[in-house]
């Protein structure tokens, strides 16, 4: 593979990193796809916990039939609280809980370090949008399969890691 060159602020050139720049295993390696799954389970887990207390304590029964009663509030707080979720862990401990528990972190691409405001940003907001957009139940397959993106490529990088500029490595 080629090394591709690019120019810090001050124009001089800095080495982008290839997957042949980190080891195999242990600290600093790139995250494995199952691990990154993983962890992104958990934090779908933590994001969709409040949902569904919602969904539990505004359901009724009529006539002996189940129903579900949603509040209108209910999704945009669900995109706003993953969305926070995302970029106040990413931003401030360079991990959510589930990469915590898996051993995983977030660093910048070009060279390692804690990802700016930015980043996480950016990061946070791109698997969570397809639920901005008026694709009824799709939506959250939209999200599942933004998350899913990490799986391939030489270095895991999925298309929020691309949009935030960012990579996940393992720290154990």
């Amino acid at each position: 593979m080629q090394q591709s060159e690019q120019t810090d602020p001050l124009g001089a050139p800095r080495k982008v990193p290839t997957a042949k720049d980190f080891p195999a295993t242990g600290p600093f390696s790139l995250a494995a796809p199952g691990p990154r799954f993983g962890a992104r389970a958990l934090d779908l887990s933590v994001i969709a916990l409040p949902v569904l207390v919602v969904i539990a304590l505004t359901a009724k029964t009529i006539d002996g039939q189940l129903q579900l009663d949603v509040p209108n509030w209910l999704l945009p707080a669900a995109l706003a609280f993953g969305v926070l979720y995302d970029f106040l862990f990413t931003f401030f401990a360079q991990r959510t809980l589930g990469k915590m528990i898996f051993g995983l972190k977030v660093v910048r691409y070009v060279d390692g370090t804690r990802p700016t405001a930015t980043q996480s940003g950016l990061r946070s907001l791109l698997p969570w949008s397809p639920l901005a957009l008026p694709l009824g139940p799709f939506g959250f397959g939209a999200v599942l399969l933004v998350f899913g993106t990490g799986i391939g490529g030489e270095l895991h990088r999925g298309w929020p890691d691309v949009v935030g500029g960012t990579l996940v490595i393992s720290t154990r």
